[in-house]
């Protein structure tokens, strides 16, 4: 796993490496299974446009398979040249990107991850995964404002993507002092679950307590 997890708060949050892989080749966006009611904190910026997914060349469809073999292995040199010759071959597709900066994060080059992740988003603006991992970099930068931007233009086009949600409310409550807000992205990440997570069970229980509701 190259994302990790704290039992206190995430830094990043957690997500099997292999779901990643797997989901996102060619980073399409999908708004199936969207809750009925809107967030309304993610009114203030433009939502990104959705393009169709791009044809992915089944030559490049057979070196994503190979780079996830690679990465599974740990050969992370391997797989960072298969998905280097994808994206020089098609660099419209979000998802090498992605998994690109899973491989520099792993080797600690945060610049070199996050401009990875911002080719996913000129390939794919509305790729939630890169405007996740923007947004927990730049919380863990000290740049909280960038942080909840990232994390609500991915809310704006996949009002289901829980990941975000938590980060939101860990950005709200522990950096920006922000209870309530905190609280309903909270409530908004256990909603989306098949079964509620305990230890976020226990923050909204304590924001309830300190917020008197």
């Amino acid at each position: 796993m190259f994302v990790q997890f704290t039992d206190n708060r995430p830094k990043w949050f957690e997500r099997s490496t292999a779901a990643l892989l797997l989901l996102f080749l060619a980073g399409c966006v999908s708004q199936d299974g969207a809750p009925d009611e809107p967030v309304e904190w993610v009114s203030e910026f433009a939502v990104p446009i959705v393009e169709p997914a791009p044809d992915v060349k089944e030559k490049n469809a057979e070196r994503f398979d190979q780079a996830l073999n690679a990465m599974e292995a740990q050969n992370l040199d391997q797989a960072e040249r298969l998905l280097m010759e994808i994206t020089h071959d098609q660099p419209e597709l979000a998802g090498p990107w992605i998994n690109l900066s899973h491989i520099h994060a792993a080797r600690g080059e945060t610049d070199a991850a996050r401009t990875a992740l911002e080719a996913a988003l000129a390939a794919n603006p509305a790729n939630c995964d890169a405007h996740t991992l923007l947004g927990v970099m730049a919380r863990q930068a000290g740049d909280f404002a960038n942080a909840e931007k990232q994390y609500r233009l991915c809310l704006m086009v996949r009002p289901d993507f829980k990941d975000a949600y938590l980060n939101l409310g860990i950005l709200y409550e522990l950096y920006l002092g922000k209870l309530d807000l905190a609280l309903q992205a909270y409530r908004s990440y256990q909603g989306l679950l098949e079964e509620p997570d305990r230890k976020v069970e226990g923050w909204v229980m304590d924001l309830e307590r300190r917020l008197g509701v």
